[in-house]
């Protein structure tokens, strides 16, 4: 008995995606609608090598990054290398070797492509793509301004509705100073603290009080300060005794103006907001997604304080934010955002009915293309109602029929696959008649 062969398995790596055609459109919509977002706020787009020294994200990313969800391994030339987790420590890299150079301020944005071993999960995955949206060289709260701005005009141009999306911010001076003063933690406490408020949301009551109160040298008071912390808004915040006055009024500066752009309903103080990495130092934001079924943060950033200081004696301050594309399609879908018409193609199928007239549908498919009209060409003679099938599964719009009698009487039949409607158009009316209907 012949053994069977054994062939290769067609899923992808665990955590990672392929991306069909479909999914390409998809994709390429969403970044198309970010990337003009930011550039109309006058950002340049940047990119950098997918692979970088270990040293570099030992020395920028956290230790749980790096400990745990690094890719890394030795390459052909014995160095130490890993795949890029993030994009932070590329761009202190690309900044810090130009920052003479650059004008000022910077604005930059990029959507790269990020791995990162982890288990695998709703709006995670080991592979994704993110946009990074960063501002430097302002150390005014105006910063802070221009980059909520963007982060709001992202979903309004998405068309999220009001009341879809929150945008929760906070300052770290806020929460070193309740910290440090108010609770008067040492600083290897202060950071196990901020570590438990920042997943208390996540797990019970009871849980957050057993792991804290081993933290805490006066449990029933400090515990006390904690929850009315937690429960203080932007007029109350500056009552609690220790929490640093300016960067009260920083906040309060920055939701004035925010205010005054009409960014107030989707704003909102909430001292919880930690933000997961260690290089954030003054104010942070996130933006949390309010459906029921997928109530969690999609994006957020902050300012960060000479991000280039490993590089250069040059003090640069910057603030940015990373969104992406997994959480955000979730998004996208949940509220029922994404086009209708997505998937379907609005260009032209020309069918070939005779192999004697292939180097003419060649010849007018040419005409077309050079006029912006998409066009695929049969290149095999078939059955009239397979090709019409062919045209109809792959979402065109147009179908345009050539034989003998339309070419000498320099004529086409194009047929609208959408209203079924099909026409004798002369091939002087051919071009302005697609255009109207395609490209309006």
């Amino acid at each position: 008995m012949e053994k069977q062969k054994a062939f290769l398995p067609t899923a992808p790596y665990k955590g990672t995606r392929d991306f069909y055609p479909e999914e390409m459109r998809f994709r390429n919509w969403m970044f198309s609608v970010m990337r003009k977002t930011v550039q109309s706020f006058g950002y340049e787009e940047y990119d950098g090598p997918i692979l970088e020294s270990f040293e570099l994200y030992l020395a920028k990313s956290g230790e749980e990054i790096v400990q745990r969800q690094l890719y890394d391994f030795t390459d052909k030339g014995d160095r130490h290398v890993a795949i890029r987790p993030e994009m932070t420590p590329t761009l202190a890299r690309m900044v810090a070797g130009e920052v003479r150079n650059l004008a000022k301020p910077i604005r930059w944005f990029s959507i790269p492509n990020l791995w990162r071993y982890e288990q695998p999960g709703k709006g995670r995955l080991r592979e994704h793509w993110q946009l990074n949206v960063d501002l430097f060289g302002v150390n005014s709260y105006r910063a802070e301004v221009e980059i909520i701005l963007i982060a709001n005009a992202i979903l309004e141009n998405f068309k999220a509705p009001k009341g879809s999306y929150q945008i929760k911010v906070s300052h770290r001076g806020i929460l070193d100073s309740f910290l440090n003063q108010t609770l008067a933690l040492a600083p290897e406490k202060a950071h196990a603290v901020s570590k438990l408020l920042d997943k208390k949301s996540k797990i019970s009551k009871e849980a957050f009080e057993e792991e804290i109160k081993p933290l805490l040298s006066n449990p029933e008071k400090q515990l006390t300060l904690i929850y009315k912390y937690l429960e203080t808004d932007l007029q109350t915040i500056g009552e609690l005794e220790g929490i640093d006055p300016s960067s009260v009024e920083f906040i309060r500066n920055l939701f004035s103006d925010l205010a005054s752009l009409g960014i107030k309903d989707q704003l909102e103080f909430d001292p919880s907001i930690i933000r997961g990495f260690d290089y954030y130092t003054g104010c942070i934001f996130e933006v949390f997604d309010t459906n029921p079924e997928n109530r969690r943060s999609l994006y957020g950033g902050g300012r960060y304080d000479n991000l280039i200081g490993l590089f250069s004696n040059e003090q640069l301050s910057g603030i940015g934010f990373g969104l992406g594309d997994v959480t955000f399609k979730n998004f996208l879908e949940g509220h029922g955002l994404v086009p209708k018409d997505l998937n379907s193609k609005t260009a032209v199928l020309i069918p070939l009915m005779d192999d004697k007239i292939f180097p003419k549908v060649l010849k007018l498919a040419e005409e077309l293309r050079k006029e912006g009209i998409g066009v695929e060409t049969m290149l095999e003679p078939a059955k009239l109602g397979k090709q019409i099938q062919t045209a109809e599964k792959k979402g065109y719009r147009f179908l345009i029929f050539l034989g003998e009698s339309e070419i000498s009487e320099n004529k086409v039949q194009l047929k609208d696959i959408v209203s079924g409607e099909q026409s004798s158009v002369s091939r002087s009316d051919l071009i302005s008649i697609l255009r109207k209907s395609l490209l309006g």
